[in-house]
């Protein structure tokens, strides 16, 4: 079943939000356990037991009004470095649906007929796509209560219509969030690269980056230091990238 079938809404309608998470209802012990005892103890007692958040409503409430009259601008440099991650969702979506393609023009068998009809057309890379990330982008800037837009805003922009589409992928239900972790690595990695060239305006240097502050990142990203080292060896072995011996900076072969 695809998303538009679960949710009973036209693609086209979809499409709209920004972000869209699908939640099933798995069957998991902790998470039944734990919903149980909550439905058995407020028919117990006849209310609803004390939240545990020290969190004043009245200030949340001026939170979220002081963030809303923000309006943060998007540098130049930032505004490089979406492009260069939309155009770059662009060619990552036209290989997804190549491969799908081919994959439908193979003799099916029991296991995989439902894979084409499974995919879901509001998880596709569109212009839509782009006033997205800059909206989330934003709207994270205005979290921080900051005037400018920054590259960690895009980056958690990312990560989170990442997420959204994994839940939305019928192919694979219980395929965990950026299953591929190498390939999100590295385009994380293309994209501080070209921003970094376009800054420096040196398009024959061979773009470098901080090895540490790549790590760092990497794990903003929600990837685990194995999951950079992985990264980093595939893309060395065919060699694209090179890090230095005291593995402090990361070099591509040649420009991303």
């Amino acid at each position: 079943m695809t998303p538009e079938e679960n949710i009973n809404l036209p693609a086209a309608l979809l499409s709209r939000f920004d972000v869209l998470f699908l939640m099933l209802d798995r069957p998991s012990h902790d998470d039944d356990l734990q919903l149980a005892r909550h439905v058995a103890w407020v028919h117990t007692h006849g209310r609803h037991p004390e939240s545990a958040s020290d969190v004043d409503a009245d200030l949340l409430r001026h939170f979220v009004a002081a963030a809303r009259a923000r309006n943060p601008t998007l540098p130049r440099a930032v505004a490089d470095y979406v492009v260069g991650a939309y155009v770059q969702l662009r060619q990552q979506h036209k290989a997804a649906a190549a491969a799908a393609d081919a994959r439908r023009a193979l003799p099916r068998t029991a296991t995989d007929s439902g894979v084409a009809a499974g995919r879901s057309a509001i998880a596709a890379t569109t212009p839509r796509t782009l006033l997205a990330i800059l909206r989330l982008a934003q709207a994270r800037a205005r979290v921080r209560a900051a005037d400018v837009v920054s590259v960690d805003d895009v980056d958690e922009a990312l990560r989170l219509m990442d997420a959204a589409h994994v839940t939305l992928d019928a192919r694979a239900p219980d395929r965990a969030p950026r299953a591929d972790a190498a390939s999100a690595i590295y385009a994380l990695l293309v994209r501080h690269a070209r921003t970094a060239a376009a800054a420096d305006g040196d398009s024959d240097a061979l773009p470098q980056l901080a090895y540490a502050d790549m790590l760092d990142r990497a794990r903003d990203a929600g990837f685990s230091e194995a999951d950079f080292s992985r990264c980093i060896q595939q893309y060395e072995d065919i060699d694209v990238l090179h890090v230095n011996v005291t593995r402090t900076r990361i070099t591509f072969v040649s420009a991303p």
